[in-house]
């Protein structure tokens, strides 16, 4: 429903007389308006003062749908002595009036105040309240409200103080907030924030009103819980409120507008609260509803609404044409427009039927006579892409299932190009045009497998993703043609393609020109080539020929072939007409293959495990023959290749490369170990001694990296591998050489990488005992060590030094008895 927007005039006076003396208003005004303009906010308007009371002002006010910062009031009177202030706070204009101002001069200066707003987009209804008087009227309840300012007055004493109040007759209480223009009216269009008639002191969590009509009979409920409550009928907490957060939080109070929601409440208690927001500013005090109240006439009210769009219906079609489009309104006129702003009227009325070529948008309007400023909402009229469709094809298949009856299967999917070419459409097939005109999804046909036995002429929808689709009637005709009988072409090859398996990759397109000499020349024909008889009468899944086809038969298999012609798609024929022929190949090995290294004068090559009785033929590096058996004797080194023939197909080449090489021989006698601790050197004595063979070098890893030199310097203390690996592949040979040093460091932590210090390299060939001696750097003996395999840990006595940097004395006994002496330092490290 459109929203509603209120307004209320209020007169207020400085009344001395009784209620009973109070003027009587009256006024009328239930009008449309038309946005951006002004309108007054009464049709007319009356006041009867009997008691000639005297009215000092008026107060007009917009008490329901009004909307801060675009909707204003405005005195345009010519009465100069009257002069206006409208606090845009609250929505309400003042009319001070002079001493003296008369009932009738009252009612023209009322007549002559208009509303006006800036918002484009206004809708819904304002009402306006007018009344004598100094408290905001509500004229969806009659009640009055004032709001009462009082720092930190406790919730009871406001109760009180608002029972004792009155207003021309009427008795006061607490505001019992219950409808949302309530809650507007005084929580954003009042002077403070205060305390409400809500509590939930007898039962936490639940909330009643217990001030004024609804606290009868217990207090009515209006709300269960706490932040994520619910409400019988109304509430309007704050986010997050009630939350009872300090505890005793038994009372509700509109909250500061600095805080959240304006105008909403939240939960205080009664004791107060330090400065703030969420401090008591006083109370709101709501008039009228007691039982035996007067019936006071000193207020009225008027409003007026503005049209609104309430729904509308778009249109689309396939191709040119009209569109019907539509709309309904909450009143007034239905206006259509070419333009969201400004633009050109286009018609008046809820229906509106354009014909159109595009797709266009519209926009509708619901406006009072003449006014040209409502709200418009855009209404589509889609103009879609139609489908282009033949009316009528006709498809030809053979008779070829078997049974010469006239009837075949169809593969219906295989024709849909001849329908259309569109990517984005669909094409489904029917028994009837009815069938296909509404697509009856009950009597739709399987394309895949369709014999034309249940019908040859058929219907076939295409309709692509936007909906629009066209019908073509299909004629299903059976030819007569056919291959000759019993004929088969043959394509052979010999497996070798590697594997000697029964498998090879066919160029099916090489039997294509003896299918097409079947048929009668100088047609314009077609070969497809299928795994099966379905496939190939059903036109599906065809075996490309743009590629190579390996057989999925060992050895053999037939092929389905179908041939038809090019512009009417008739089939001249389709059969298991092609057969794929895979003869084996002669396999055997060959003693040696790859690399054959010796030093021998001669060299026997021959082959083993023939899977038949074969013919050989061997050659050297020139391709020429020198043998013809299933071995061969060389006395040269070279590249030597042979193959075998059976009856129809020759076998792979295979290869031998005999190499006059041998793998190395190396000894400690010559190898030269040099020894100048962080520059030890490795080296061979006599390179040329290793044998017949081209050699490299590597140490430490057989994978290398490999050096020709065979000298490697720099290397560290310890047992080292030198590998001697012949070019050609005729071997690695390796030897281990004890390299004599004394690490420069270690680190006692026990992570398992030098946690302790001792001589590396030891030979015990060359050696036969070994004595180790620790100082510190005052000359003080720390540790003795004697013996292979002894190594010090950084402790001495069963303590751990420092770090710090220490001395060793390493004597090592030779096999002749003989003392070699070695001095140095290193540092320990923690």
């Amino acid at each position: 429903m459109p929203k509603k927007l209120i307004f209320v005039v209020v007169l207020i006076s400085t009344l001395t007389d009784l209620w009973s003396q109070a003027p009587e208003l009256s006024a009328t005004g239930d009008q449309i308006y038309c946005p951006q303009s002004e309108i007054s906010i009464v049709e007319t308007f009356s006041i009867t003062n009997t008691s000639n009371t005297a009215i000092n002002a008026i107060y007009i006010q917009v008490s329901s749908g009004y909307n801060q910062g675009s909707d204003f009031l405005e005195y345009k009177g010519s009465n100069t002595a009257i002069t206006s202030t409208f606090t845009a706070s609250s929505g309400k204009l003042k009319l001070n009036l002079p001493s003296g101002t008369t009932a009738l001069e009252i009612e023209t200066a009322v007549k002559n105040v208009i509303f006006r707003s800036t918002n484009p987009a206004l809708s819904g209804t304002r009402v306006f309240s007018i009344t004598i008087g100094d408290a905001n009227y509500l004229a969806s309840t009659g009640h009055f409200y004032k709001y009462y300012p009082d720092l930190e007055i406790p919730w009871e004493k406001a109760r009180d103080e608002a029972s004792t109040k009155t207003y021309y007759g009427l008795t006061g209480y607490l505001a019992t907030l219950t409808s949302l223009e309530e809650a507007v009216l005084c929580g954003e269009q009042t002077q403070g924030a205060g305390w409400i008639g809500g509590t939930d002191e007898e039962t936490e969590g639940v909330w009643k009103w217990v001030t004024g009509p609804e606290g009868a009979n217990g207090g009515l409920v209006f709300w269960n819980g706490g932040v994520n409550g619910t409400t019988p009928n109304f509430a309007y907490w704050n986010t997050n409120e009630p939350n009872n957060t300090n505890g005793g939080e038994d009372y509700a109070h509109i909250t500061d507008p600095s805080v959240g929601l304006p105008g909403s409440w939240n939960d205080l208690r009664t004791i107060g609260e330090p400065p703030g927001p969420f401090q008591a500013k006083g109370y709101i005090v709501e008039f009228g509803g007691m039982p035996g109240e007067p019936d006071l006439k000193i207020a009225a009210a008027t409003q007026i609404r503005v049209a609104s769009v309430l729904t509308v219906n778009q249109d689309s079609r396939c191709g040119t044409g009209v569109v019907n489009l539509s709309a309904t309104v909450s009143e007034g006129e239905i206006n259509w427009y070419d333009s969201s702003t400004g633009g050109s009227l286009l018609f008046t009325g809820p229906n509106f039927s354009p014909n159109l070529n595009t797709t266009t948008t519209f926009y509708v309007a619901a406006e009072a006579a003449g006014c040209t400023n409502g709200a418009r909402k855009p209404v589509q009229g889609t103009v879609l892409e139609p489908v282009t469709v033949p009316p009528q094809i006709t498809v030809e298949n053979c008779d070829e299932d078997g049974t010469p009856d006239g009837y075949t299967l169809f593969n219906l999917n295989s024709i849909n190009s001849q329908i259309t070419t569109s990517s984005s459409a669909s094409t489904t097939y029917y028994p009837t045009r009815s069938d296909a005109e509404i697509a009856n999804s009950t009597s739709q046909l399987d394309p895949a497998n369709y014999n034309n036995q249940k019908g040859s002429v058929i219907y076939a929808r295409t309709q692509k993703n936007n909906g629009c689709y066209g019908v073509t009637e299909v004629v299903l005709s059976v030819s007569t043609t056919a291959f000759p009988p019993n004929f088969v072409y043959t394509l052979k090859s010999c497996d070798t393609d590697g594997a000697v398996d029964g498998y090879y990759a066919f160029d099916l397109s090489a039997a294509t020109p003896q299918m097409l000499a079947q048929f009668p020349q100088g047609s314009n024909l077609s070969v497809s080539y299928y795994r099966n008889s379905d496939d190939a009468l059903l036109k599906r899944n065809a075996i490309p020929t743009q590629s190579l086809y390996r057989n999925e038969e060992p050895d053999e298999q037939l092929v389905f072939v179908r041939v038809e012609d090019n512009s009417s798609s008739q089939c001249y024929g389709v059969g298991p007409h092609l057969k794929l022929s895979v003869d084996p190949i002669p396999q055997f090995d060959i003693l040696n293959e790859g690399t054959f290294c010796s030093t021998a004068t001669a060299y026997t090559l021959e082959t083993t495990h023939a899977r038949g009785n074969y013919t050989y033929e061997w050659t050297d590096e020139t391709g020429t023959v020198i043998g013809s058996n299933a071995q061969i004797t060389v006395n040269a080194p070279g590249i030597y290749r042979v193959t075998a023939r059976n009856s129809s197909c020759t076998s792979v080449v295979q290869e031998v490369e005999v190499i006059a090489s041998e793998p190395a021989t190396i000894t400690t006698a010559n190898v030269e170990v040099s020894i100048d601790e962080d520059r030890n050197t490795i080296s061979i004595i006599d390179p040329s001694i290793l044998g017949q063979g081209d050699y490299e070098f590597a140490l430490g890893d057989q994978i290398g990296p490999y050096q020709d030199s065979p000298v490697f310097e720099r290397v560290s203390p310890g047992f080292k591998t030198l590998y001697v690996r012949e070019k050609n592949g005729c071997g690695i040979s390796s030897i281990e050489i004890p390299v004599l040093g004394f690490p420069a460091y270690f680190t006692p932590n026990n992570d398992g990488f030098h946690d302790t210090w001792s001589p590396q390299g030891l030979d015990q060939q060359l050696y036969t005992n070994v004595s180790v001696a620790i100082f510190n750097r005052f000359g003080k003996l720390l540790k003795s060590l004697n013996g292979f395999n002894q190594a010090w840990d950084g402790t001495s006595r069963e303590k751990m030094l420092p770090s710090s940097d220490y001395w060793y004395q390493v004597n090592l006994t030779a096999q002749d008895g003989s003392i070699h002496e070695f001095k140095g330092h290193f540092t320990l490290k923690r």
